[in-house]
């Protein structure tokens, strides 16, 4: 995918425009397979060669598929742009094309771009460069040598800065078509610096800096082949970090070393305590779980006036750190619907009854059966009701959906609803169980809410906000009993119990850390059989998410492809 002669000089953008655009079309067009066309080279780096170090646990002789060509979402681009460049610029906004797969909003197939979204590309591509040249410590990580026209000295920029964007080092070819950018900036009678700045516009303007892309040495093909060294470290980065791979891992990658088995695995645990880690885990468990959608959820505060957007911020808090507290403490993931802890701060303490912390979020250990588990957090309870109350079907639907992997079937048509109209005054009065067994009584509404049901019904003790009751608006007291198979049991507490023990728990966070570490939908044929051999081995000693971490990274389906 090479690019020539076009102008980045004031008032010829159009030519910068024309050129990328080709580019880009030109990807499209290739089916987003990561081909790449019109040079017999690939980039520099290892991994041609067989690894002696893979993980000889792990099944041999399974197609570990492939991943398409990846366009950096939001998040990506503004942590990239500011971790390599040192900008506080974050030009990705809401208004960029955001597309979601599986529940993720990093799967490459649907990371498509418009001609809007391309400008904005070009757009923050010279605001960037422009806040970088505006500053002079900025600057001096880009502008190394000051001599003008010196042919040396921009090869050497644009070799030192291309290798941080493009995340592996550059092609001869294209070494030369962003001389050919300085040479044609200078011949506008732009300085030595701002011709650079041009540079660095057009290097931010790539497509090879906007994709994250992979190269097979024989296009076609389908036998498998690892993966160079930097897209390797390319995977490792944005999967960890949401953002391009540090001076750790490129050196890694330009020994050759990153393919070993030990080498790989120190670059998981290293990574893991890096405060960026914390990207990886707000917006894994933000989107997985809806935890980005917490503080501005729905609530009819007529009718729970203790709600307020303060709350629903202290909500998504604590589920962060809940979340937190497994990825961070190695705690069993097992203990994740049952673990007794919280994390409150005065106005959160205030809902759930406890005492409230001296300042800030606290940690709360063993705070009660009513309140354990991520099941009792308000975030959960919140976000699976309606706004005026609570929904045991939806709560049932969304443990079912989230957190055991088998999503129910969608309702047949013309079933009546529930609530004939949320707005009439006794919509939030009534006894909701009682409601529901009068739903379920009609022959096409059993079948789904007999799956779903149960799971709420043990949480009615807790209101559309997630505060506890014992009776419901009308006065009638809370039944909270309930039963799925032959398992009968009560509230919270026995509702934990249920699900912690279901291996559907262990199961679905697999499923769910593997799509998005490789920004894909599972494969089953081919993807199953790695997916079975990480549980077994996961789930033979304590199952901690670093650790399932580090065996989805250690598996060929991370560090191979396919042509």
């Amino acid at each position: 995918m090479v690019a020539t002669g076009f102008s980045t000089v004031p008032g010829k953008r159009s030519g910068l425009h024309a050129v990328w655009a080709g580019a880009l079309c030109l990807s499209v067009t290739l089916g987003c397979t990561g081909l790449v066309t019109g040079t017999d080279q690939s980039p520099s780096g290892n991994g041609g060669a067989s690894d002696p170090n893979s993980v000889t646990s792990l099944p041999r002789g399974v197609d570990p598929g492939t991943a398409l060509i990846h366009r950096l979402n939001t998040a990506e681009y503004n942590n990239t742009v500011s971790d390599v460049l040192g900008t506080t610029l974050k030009p990705g906004t809401d208004l960029w094309a955001s597309e979601e797969d599986q529940g993720f909003d990093n799967i490459a197939a649907v990371q498509n771009v418009d001609t809007p979204q391309f400008q904005r590309y070009y757009d923050a591509a010279v605001a960037v460069a422009a806040d970088v040249f505006g500053n002079a410590v900025q600057k001096a990580k880009i502008v190394t040598c000051a001599t003008a026209d010196d042919a040396t000295c921009v090869k050497s920029v644009i070799g030192a800065t291309g290798l941080k964007l493009f995340r592996r080092p550059l092609l001869d070819s294209e070494v030369t078509r962003f001389q050919q950018v300085y040479t044609e900036s200078r011949a506008q009678s732009l300085s030595h610096e701002a011709a650079l700045q041009q540079v660095l516009t057009a290097i931010l303007a790539s497509a090879e800096f906007l994709f994250r892309m992979e190269f097979d040495p024989t296009p076609g093909a389908t036998q498998k082949h690892p993966l160079s060294g930097y897209e390797l470290a390319s995977r490792l980065s944005y999967f960890l970090w949401q953002s391009a791979p540090d001076d750790g891992l490129m050196k890694a990658a330009s020994d050759g070393s990153i393919a070993k088995t030990d080498v790989l695995g120190a670059a998981v645990d290293r990574m893991m305590t890096d405060a960026k880690a914390e990207r990886f885990s707000r917006s894994f468990v933000g989107q997985w779980l809806g935890i980005d959608t917490v503080a501005s959820h729905g609530v009819k505060t007529g009718v729970f006036p203790d709600w307020t957007p303060a709350l629903g911020a202290a909500m998504g808090e604590e589920a962060y750190r809940f979340f937190d507290e497994f990825l961070m403490q190695d705690r069993p993931w097992s203990e994740f619907v049952s673990a007794d802890i919280n994390f409150v701060d005065a106005n959160l303490a205030k809902l759930y009854g406890m005492p409230a912390p001296a300042s800030g979020t606290q940690r709360v250990e063993f705070t009660a059966d009513n309140r354990a588990g991520f099941l009792g957090t308000g975030a959960f309870l919140a976000l699976s009701s309606y706004d005026y109350r609570t929904a045991p079907t939806l709560r049932g639907r969304w443990i079912l959906l989230n957190l055991l992997c088998s999503p129910p079937g969608n309702p047949p048509p013309g079933v009546p609803k529930l609530d004939s109209d949320p707005n009439a005054p006794d919509a939030s009065q009534e006894n909701v169980r009682a409601r529901l067994e009068a739903h379920r009584k009609m022959p096409p509404c059993s079948g789904c809410h007999s799956a779903m049901d149960p799971y709420g019904l043990a949480l009615e003790n807790f209101d559309a906000i997630g505060k506890y009751r014992s009776t419901y608006p009308n006065g009638s007291a809370i039944d909270a009993s309930t039963s799925i198979g032959n398992a009968t049991f009560s509230g919270l507490s026995g509702l934990n119990d249920f699900v912690s023990q279901n291996p559907l728990l262990l199961e679905c966070v697999e499923q769910k850390l593997f799509t998005y570490g490789l920004g894909r939908a599972i494969q089953g044929t081919t993807d199953q059989p790695y997916l079975d051999q990480i549980q077994a081995t996961w789930t033979s000693d304590k199952p901690s998410l670093r650790r399932l971490i580090k065996l989805l990274v250690l598996a060929d389906t991370f560090r191979q492809r396919h042509g």
